[in-house]
């Protein structure tokens, strides 16, 4: 086996420690950080330095790939246009298996290295769901995902859509391994970064602030009414692009009970709002489908299957029964309990024990 692999190196704790795994295991590491400048400048260049300055620690060759351009077509372009129809989107879901994976692949074959390695919290299993030590990999296997060990870190979901080519080419060095115990082999190996906090925002929302992101943009779209399950007005929004399905707080004024977002009407500019126990489904209709090749001929073989689907990032598995409709080009899925609304834009991925089988798009999931 090759024993070259190129690592995304964000100047975090986690590609920090991934990075020392491999070197112990053999791996001739380079470090690759990928330039979407989409941050400030200043945040930019600190990026930039921190990820030299540890490539450096670590005896590493280190490349920066400026990738704005595709990164604005790909992925920020689909985002801004996502909350204009009145989505909730999820752009590293968008990202990774179209932007973020594949051009890591294309550099790890321009540098001669077999695999890519990433510091996420999942791991790489056979076809079965048999956990694959990252240093026991080959190229010439079937794999699945599988979640990371560490059940509040696992990053499982915002992979599903990675294609098998990428897959068996990745390597997960931290998909045994806790958060916990990752800072304490980063302080045992006298990794600077130990106790470095985590980053939570999305890369190119500055302080997490999607407002001001989409004011940028453009892209908060016009007053318009509120309106209550029965179609009547009862107040006006200041924007579709300030609100999401689920939404409670800052509805911009009172209606003299609490009230829950239940839809976004886009087309007519209007949001539905309605009691909190309104806002429930037992049925969510799912497009754009990414589905294992078990999964395809589970689908094929029964018609009805039952699975566990993760309807946000950090959401539990909820039991669901999954059916395809419209000649397989969208499903249903259902739940013997009905659930609280998902956000159209958002991710439904589906697992068997550990294993992902795949997810899609939420496209509605409309109040009972």
């Amino acid at each position: 086996m090759n024993k070259k692999v190129l690592l995304g190196l964000s100047g975090g704790v986690d590609s920090a420690v991934s990075a020392v795994l491999l070197q112990e295991q053999g791996f001739q590491v380079i470090g690759l950080t990928l330039d979407f400048s989409c941050r400030s400048e200043e945040t930019r260049d600190n990026m930039i330095r921190d990820t030299k300055s540890l490539a450096a620690d670590l005896g590493i060759e280190h490349f920066v790939h400026e990738a704005h351009t595709e990164f604005e077509e790909k992925v920020m372009t689909p985002f801004v246009d996502a909350w204009r129809r009145g989505e909730t989107p999820n752009p590293c879901v968008l990202c990774n298996p179209i932007m973020k994976f594949p051009s890591m692949i294309s550099l790890a074959d321009e540098y001669g290295c077999d695999f890519i390695a990433t510091g996420h919290y999942a791991a790489i299993g056979d076809e079965e769901g048999k956990l694959i030590p990252f240093n026991e990999r080959r190229r010439d296997r079937k794999v699945s995902l599988l979640r990371g060990t560490d059940r509040r870190k696992d990053q499982s979901y915002f992979l599903y859509a990675l294609p098998q080519e990428i897959l068996s080419r990745v390597l997960f060095p931290l998909g045994e391994l806790t958060k916990i115990e990752v800072r304490a082999l980063a302080e045992d190996r006298g990794i600077k970064l130990a106790q470095k906090a985590d980053s939570q925002e999305i890369c190119f929302l500055p302080d997490d602030d999607r407002i001001d992101f989409l004011r940028e943009q453009d892209a908060l779209g016009e007053p318009g009414p509120y309106l209550d399950t029965e179609g009547k007005l009862i107040g006006q929004h200041a924007g579709i692009g300030r609100y999401t399905v689920g939404q409670r707080k800052k509805l911009g004024q009172s209606f003299g009970k609490r009230m829950t977002v239940l839809s976004i009407d886009a087309a007519r500019n209007a949001i539905v709002l309605g009691d909190e126990i309104e806002c429930r489904s037992s049925s969510i209709l799912l497009a754009n489908l990414v589905f294992t090749d078990l999964l395809e001929k589970m689908l094929r073989d029964q018609d009805q299957v039952t699975l566990l689907v993760q309807l946000r990032s950090q959401g539990q598995a909820i039991p669901c029964a999954i059916e395809l409709i419209d000649n397989g080009s969208r499903a249903v899925i259902r739940f013997a309990e009905a659930q609280r609304l998902t956000a159209p834009g958002q991710a439904a991925v589906f697992y068997q024990d550990k294993m992902v089988l795949g997810g899609a798009v939420v496209l509605s999931s409309t109040a009972d």
